[in-house]
């Protein structure tokens, strides 16, 4: 009697891709010698890599059925639009050159300052060997922004950035760089957006984000894509000795996002808090994968991130503490909360820690529920309309994460989008 081996199903399908293609779309944009070469490694992992499958973890819970990848790598061209971006620095060019600082798009940085760039792309946080999806990216890479901040200088006025799709683009690929020295400080705001367009769209995103020994970083990163959009991103922290990262993200729009969201911290007493919101409505899925990862003593990690989902939506969130050998006096804490305003959505929450090290406090903690009658009861009854009452309590329940966002203008902005949504 023969026993048949069912292979499991994957997430998603790709057609053949070739190394032709591959060299040249690095060709059509003019880059030097050296990134074609990463493209071409990327592509070798890629080939090599299987595509995830509902028995891996990370993605059993993942409904892709309707996403036409191969129909979207066939649409990638280097000839065509890039996902536009507005760039508004705190310091003049001049001023930029004088400290030190570089602040330049994708294609810049490449063109006038490929040594930095070679040292640091894909090189120690997110790399292509990661998943898929991170070597998709690596492959077709293209748009984006480097921050690099030389020892010692500190910028107290936060960098921005905005990058559109268009609503018949099919593709993005930005990549976040972000590389503060040894005692430097910069904050960077991004966010991410389009329209609805009529067609599947896929946005695939890394962010990479080196702090050094003593350096302080506000990173915010806020995504508001049209609802025809698949959003894959890796984004990775690499936190040095006593070295500070405030990490906020929030998540809007797009059709679906799973995001793997990481920060290392490497050296002793540093500190990562690392807060999220993110609020889903319709048919939306939002999958946030987070890992703290603890190599250096005495180092703090702190994460919370809080969603709302409404309608048919569905979020799941998997967070993940880990303690290597020799990291003592560990602090760490991770939370999820979730706030359902529909029976037919859904919230998993699934923290986990692993413990290698014996002289360490990490907790965790993970709630579902609804909104209780009696506030809603309390702001009816002064006249306050179900809508609005829904609304204030949302916005409430969001307030210590989006707090943390240190531009006003971003603050406003995500109270807003949270307020259509919820009328």
């Amino acid at each position: 009697m023969s026993i048949a081996i069912l292979k499991p199903s994957p997430v998603v399908k790709t057609g053949e891709l070739n190394r032709e293609f591959v060299e040249a779309y690095g060709k059509a944009l003019g880059e030097p010698e050296w990134m074609t070469e990463r493209r071409l490694e990327a592509f070798r992992v890629f080939r090599d890599t299987p595509a995830p499958n509902r028995h891996d973890e990370l993605w059993r819970r993942v409904d892709l059925s309707q996403f036409k990848l191969d129909a979207l790598l066939k649409a990638v061209d280097a000839t065509k639009n890039d996902v536009a971006m507005q760039m508004i620095s705190p310091l003049s060019a001049d001023e930029l050159r004088a400290k030190g600082v570089v602040f330049a798009d994708f294609a810049t940085a490449v063109r006038e300052h490929s040594d930095l760039l070679a040292k640091y792309l894909m090189a120690d946080a997110v790399k292509v060997t990661d998943s898929y999806f991170a070597a998709m990216h690596a492959m077709f890479m293209r748009g984006g922004v480097m921050l690099f901040v030389p020892a010692g200088v500190q910028i107290e006025t936060p960098f921005r950035t905005s990058s559109k799709m268009l609503s018949d683009q099919r593709t993005g690929f930005n990549h976040t760089l972000i590389v503060l020295e040894e005692g430097a400080k910069a904050t960077l705001i991004e966010d991410f957006g389009s329209e609805t367009g009529t067609e599947q769209a896929m946005y695939n995103g890394a962010v990479e984000i080196i702090v050094a020994k003593g350096a302080h970083l506000d990173y915010v990163n806020v995504q508001d894509w049209g609802r025809n959009v698949y959003n894959f991103t890796t984004e990775r922290a690499k936190v040095g000795e006593s070295a500070e990262l405030h990490w906020v993200m929030g998540g809007i729009g797009s059709k679906f996002t799973k995001s793997l969201i990481e920060s290392d911290m490497n050296g002793a007493n540093g500190l990562a808090l690392m807060s999220g919101v993110y609020y889903a409505d319709s048919k939306q899925q939002f999958h946030y994968d987070t890992q703290q990862n603890h190599h250096g003593e005495n180092c703090k990690s702190d994460l919370l991130y809080k969603s709302a989902l409404r309608d048919s939506s569905r979020t799941v969130w998997r967070g993940n503490i880990r303690v290597f050998p020799g990291a003592q006096k560990t602090d760490a804490y991770q939370a999820n909360r979730n706030l359902q305003l529909s029976h037919l959505s859904r919230a998993d929450s699934i923290p986990g820690l692993e413990i290698e090290a014996d002289d360490v406090r990490c907790t965790h903690g993970a709630t579902v529920g609804q909104i209780e009658a009696e506030p809603m009861f309390y702001l009816e009854s002064r006249g306050m309309p179900p809508d609005e009452a829904k609304r204030l309590i949302v916005e409430g329940f969001f307030a210590p994460v989006i707090e943390r966002i240190p531009l006003e203008e971003t603050r406003v902005r995500l109270i807003e989008e949270i307020g259509k949504k919820i009328s």
